[in-house]
């Protein structure tokens, strides 16, 4: 069957040339977008794409982790990046950590917590005879330390200011126990707790003036986790030797390296030379040649990451100033539903994801079937570019000369949509969009641009639409708490919609002890985002991973059965790593079979999940549901 218009407009981004596949080296979209393909095309050889660094070869046991993000903040209370808090990850601990499991709460450098007879006092217990890398012991005085830090010195507030929210108090009553005091209850205590990296008193308390700017480049760094920062090479790689000191024990992996590629298809081809041991966020096409590779083992893992386009829709900030330059039209919630209506989720997951994603209608994803609304097939805006065209024309949106849509000033719309660089299946589904917009009239400016450049952009609100994702945890608190009134143009906001409604269910749901009273409340509140088109929801993703296994026997995925390696809320596929002729560490869970595509790889069931989430509710004396908040991806992977 001959390709239609459209498909060869996506396959021309694709190859470069009409006509034939072309690859040619550079970092250019047209040669990212050739390794994805698309179902109608063939997988192609991975062509020789040099990195940005070669970095340094460093002695011992070595995993070189391929990463296609800068590497820009090793300050934890700065890194907001998926790949900024993964080195933080790897260099801190924390008082609990989700389990490599199931995600729910597991003890870290608190071993037992207990919430007090009101449910406002969580009161933690240290573990005993844990050291800081420079042999210092961690107290109560350092958590202390740090969550104050974050509590009241406004440079250290970027990376977890929503985790302490909640916060009144926290004051540590001897060098083994914290009390953390809370303003109201809140049944997300000991996830937020799991977000924040713990930093040793004695080294940060003379950089609090200027905590803001300060790098945390001057290696060795003194950490807890199971790793330590031992170079720095800006914008190329980061270096890290295992933590002798580490308290579940030292990794089997000497040396672990972080390099950057400008690009997954770099990276893949650095996979297949042996130049990087461990690959992520590989398109379908890569996925496809790297599991057929002598040496390579490919996994598809159940990822907790949706993607989105967000919209920038003239919200306000907190303190009511605007922010940026949207286009007036998307503050009509009309014209976002014909927007919604005019995009073919069918056809992006089978020609861009390959088939390895779900269509997407809310923030929470199907793997958390407690917190998910059933959407009624009278209210679900399924694919009609028909329907998108009436409700533009019933809302005034006309039509002047040639079919360009007119806003309400009688001006043709044009539509800025930005994607990521080093994404190319971003690229493939902005000329979908393209299209689909088209035929409501709508011009759309697309420009793909590097992560840091779309960060700032949708940061500072200079952008219309914009491909986005975040990576969900168990417990939605957090994941809701991004959509309030407050964090409207901050770097931690989603949406930037503010409904003083919304806001008022999110402190209500919060404070309710009762679970299945706290589903209606979570439900209803995903439903007001659906109906106001918040954002235009796309997939849930699985995450395509590779690995050298001719060099590494095991990895330990999260949860162990049908998850991940990278990008986890926990530090387990790094420290897990074991390398071919050793014995994993002697602290690290039991590393599940990774399976490739042709496999089952979505883990646990609806069910299964229904009972870890179960199982794990606060109810004043069991353990708190891990909100385990990531940033979003397509401004710098902000999960």
């Amino acid at each position: 069957m001959a390709p239609s218009r459209l498909e060869e407009v996506v396959r021309v981004v694709a190859t470069g040339k009409q006509g034939r596949k072309r690859s040619r080296r550079g970092p250019a979209i047209g040669v990212v977008a050739a390794a994805l393909g698309m179902a109608m095309l063939p997988a192609v050889a991975v062509p020789d794409v040099a990195p940005v660094a070669k970095a340094e070869q460093p002695q011992g046991k070595v995993l070189r982790v391929a990463v296609t993000q800068d590497i820009k903040k090793l300050n934890p209370f700065q890194g907001t990046s998926l790949v900024d808090t993964q080195v933080g990850r790897l260099m801190y601990e924390f008082l609990v950590i989700p389990n490599a499991t199931d995600s729910t709460p597991e003890g870290a450098l608190a071993e037992s917590w207990t919430p007090s007879q009101d449910g406002k006092t969580w009161t933690f217990k240290m573990r005993k005879g844990v050291q800081w890398s420079d042999g210092q012991p961690i107290t109560a005085k350092d958590v202390e330390f740090t969550y104050n830090q974050i509590m009241t010195n406004p440079g250290a507030k970027d990376a977890n200011e929503v985790a302490v929210a909640s916060f009144e108090s926290v004051k540590a009553t001897d060098p083994e126990t914290v009390e953390i005091r809370t303003k109201f209850v809140n049944v997300a205590v000991i996830g937020s707790v799991g977000e924040i990296p713990i930093v040793p008193e004695h080294v940060w308390r003379d950089k609090v003036a200027g905590i803001k700017d300060f790098k945390n480049e001057q290696t060795p760094v003194v950490g807890s986790g199971p790793y330590v920062l031992s170079g720095v090479e800006s914008g190329r790689s980061v270096t890290l030797k295992a933590n002798d000191k580490f308290w579940r024990g030292r990794p089997k992996v000497d040396t672990l390296q972080m390099v950057k590629y400008e690009n997954t298809e770099a990276a893949s081809q650095a996979l297949i030379k042996g130049d990087a041991d461990l690959v992520y966020n590989l398109t379908p096409a890569q996925y496809r040649t790297l599991e057929k590779t002598s040496g390579i083992k490919a996994s598809a893992g159940r990822n907790r990451r949706f993607t989105e386009i967000i919209m920038h829709t003239g919200a306000k900030k907190a303190d009511g100033s605007t922010w940026g330059t949207g286009n007036p039209v998307l503050a009509d919630v009309e014209f976002r539903k014909a927007l919604d209506h005019a995009v073919n989720r069918k056809t992006l997951i089978e020609k861009v994801f390959g088939g390895y994603a779900e269509e997407a209608t809310q923030l929470i994803p199907p793997v958390y079937p407690d917190w998910t609304f059933k959407l009624s097939d009278d209210k679900k805006r399924n694919f009609d570019i028909g329907k998108a065209n009436s409700i533009l024309d019933a809302a005034g949106y006309r039509k002047g000369d040639g079919g360009a849509r007119l806003d309400k000033q009688g001006k043709p719309i044009t539509l800025r949509l930005l994607s990521r660089n080093d994404r190319a299946e971003q690229a493939q589904m902005a000329e979908y969009v393209k299209e689909w917009f088209g035929q409501l009239g709508v011009t759309v400016d697309h420009k793909s641009i590097a992560s840091s450049q779309l960060n700032d952009d949708t940061t500072s609100g200079n952008f219309d639409l914009s491909f986005s994702g975040w990576s969900v945890g168990p417990d939605p608190d957090n994941m809701l708490g991004q959509q309030l009134c407050k964090l409207v143009g901050t770097e931690l906001g989603d949406t930037n919609i503010c409904n003083p409604e919304y806001d008022r269910l999110f402190a209500q749901q919060q404070a309710e002890l009762n679970k299945d009273k706290r589903k209606e409340t979570v439900q209803r509140m995903q439903q007001m985002l659906y109906d106001n088109v918040s954002a235009i929801m796309l997939s849930y993703d699985k995450l395509l991973e590779a690995y050298r296994s001719d060099r590494f026997t095991t990895f330990v995925t999260q949860p162990q059965n049908g998850g991940i390696i990278n990008n986890q809320s926990g530090y387990w596929g790094y420290y897990g790593a074991t390398p071919v002729g050793e014995t994993p560490p002697a602290g690290a869970p039991k590393a599940a079979e990774q399976t490739n595509s042709d496999s089952d790889s979505s883990g646990l069931g609806t069910g299964g999940w229904a009972a870890i989430i179960i199982g794990a509710v606060v109810v004043l004396g069991g353990l708190g549901l891990l909100g385990a908040r990531r940033k979003r991806v397509s401004a710098d992977d902000r999960e």
